[in-house]
């Protein structure tokens, strides 16, 4: 699972020690999670008309019990962390999940029908905290948090330029699509998803030849295999350094593999020392 496991106090009572074990043994970790796959799919079956009633009544009374699972697993896990909540709160997850099941219970929550649904959804996002190296993954997302607005920044300029642009050589001749700005930016953000682009490069071609095919060209090349690309360089690059970041902030982990390699490395080079000894004790043994 990719749940960090905090560290339990020394000194720590035999309660907080019982709840700490239960709470994160990998067999409850996965009761938890098969816990909230099945209320996601409670969750779905709601969704359909084609019930009678007292399904959809046997349907609320297993959400309900799933909510009290819930309830009692943020209880264990409070106890866990020896019932302090500033340790307790200071884990956003922990922060994430009391929230997301508390207001569940709430009376003016659960008096609104829409709220309460969108709640319930919110539950099947705990999934996000099990998730294995879920940790690394935001923190690649927080690193290019800085380069990626830049980049969003530029995109959004380019395509302001290229609507100004569209608007005063095709807005006479094409003004369903750059008859103004509004209507040139549109279908150039179409363009960036490659969504549709052959149809406008047709269009401007017939109504304006060349110019037009090198106006929707230039902007697919620039927009969506420049820009596009060098986004997904960043992410990559900010994920790299989180998996990096976390391999010198655990080394206690990186140590671990590293022990069970030298280990595997040990066990095949004595199987080739054996062979390599059987291969010369077997002339011998012909003779």
């Amino acid at each position: 699972m990719g749940m960090t496991i905090p560290d339990l106090p020394e000194r720590a009572p035999i309660w907080q020690r019982g709840a700490h074990r239960l709470v994160f043994h990998p067999a409850t970790q996965t009761v938890i999670v098969t816990a909230i796959v099945l209320n996601g799919i409670v969750l779905g079956l709601q969704t359909f008309d084609e019930f009678s009633p007292g399904t959809y009544h046997m349907l609320n009374l297993i959400d309900r019990s799933f909510l009290a699972f819930f309830v009692i697993e943020i209880a264990l896990r409070f106890i866990a962390e020896g019932c302090r909540p500033v340790k307790y709160f200071r884990n956003g997850w922990n922060t994430f999940d009391t929230v997301v099941i508390l207001l569940a219970v709430l009376p003016f929550i659960a008096a609104n029908a829409s709220v309460l649904r969108m709640i319930r959804v919110l539950r099947i996002a705990r999934l996000a905290r099990v998730m294995p190296d879920v940790a690394v993954l935001l923190d690649g997302l927080r690193r290019v948090a800085k380069p990626a607005a830049s980049l969003m920044a530029l995109t959004a300029l380019m395509v302001f330029l290229y609507g100004m642009v569209g608007t005063f050589l095709f807005g006479d001749t094409v003004p369903q699509r750059f008859g103004n700005i509004a209507n040139s930016m549109l279908p150039l953000f179409e363009l960036l998803t490659l969504e549709g682009w052959n149809d406008t490069l047709h269009e401007l071609l017939d109504a304006h030849g060349w110019l037009g095919g090198a106006y929707t060209i230039s902007f697919v090349l620039i927009g969506t295999y420049v820009v596009i690309n060098l986004m997904v360089g960043v992410v990559i690059s900010g994920l790299d350094e989180a998996h990096k970041e976390r391999i010198r902030t655990r080394p206690d982990q990186h140590h671990e593999l590293q022990s069970t390699v030298d280990e595997m490395n040990e066990l095949v080079e004595r199987l080739q020392r054996n062979v390599a000894e059987l291969e010369r004790d077997r002339p011998r043994r012909h003779r």
